[in-house]
């Protein structure tokens, strides 16, 4: 009833490195010309932070998770107009060098010393004192349809 069409996301890769150049390709398949305030892209990094509470396995364990938005980077790549079936765009965003130190990062360490604290932080995380924090990086491609339901498309990415 309110499927209007769909956007479809076309990337080469989906691991980058910061300072990398995310290019791709981005295709309306629409059923009928939809009027839209125009064509976006975006970058965005999200993390969910879920803190735990009480004893593990008690009756009393609680958690409460949140999503915080670290990054959001736009890019318009078509303005208002009548949209078509079709129509494809193409595009190229830069990844930011230092995008990662936007989140809480564990040392990189090998061997029993790694493995000891990434035990400690997960034991941490499970007892509420520390937050347990994911990043998850994505692209969101988006037809904002004035007055009705945009039309939009996530692709997960990897940056790290």
């Amino acid at each position: 009833m309110f499927d209007k069409g769909r956007i479809d996301i076309i990337l080469p890769r989906t691991g980058y490195a910061p300072g990398d150049t995310i290019s791709g390709n981005i295709t309306l398949v629409l059923k009928k010309p939809v009027k839209a305030r125009g064509m976006v892209i975006s970058l965005i990094g999200e993390q969910k932070n879920t803190r735990v509470g009480g004893m593990p396995g008690g009756k009393d364990m609680s958690s409460n998770t949140q999503r915080i938005r670290l990054y959001d980077f736009k890019q318009q790549l078509d303005t208002e107009k009548e949209y078509s079936e079709g129509h494809e765009y193409r595009f190229e965003m830069k990844i930011p060098a230092d995008i990662l130190s936007a989140r809480a990062q564990m040392p990189d360490l090998d061997g029993v010393l790694g493995q000891g604290l990434k035990v400690a932080q997960a034991a941490a995380a499970m007892t509420g004192r520390i937050p347990l924090q994911r990043t998850r990086w994505y692209l969101q491609a988006k037809l904002d349809v004035p007055g009705g339901i945009d039309i939009s498309k996530k692709a997960d990415i990897t940056i790290g």
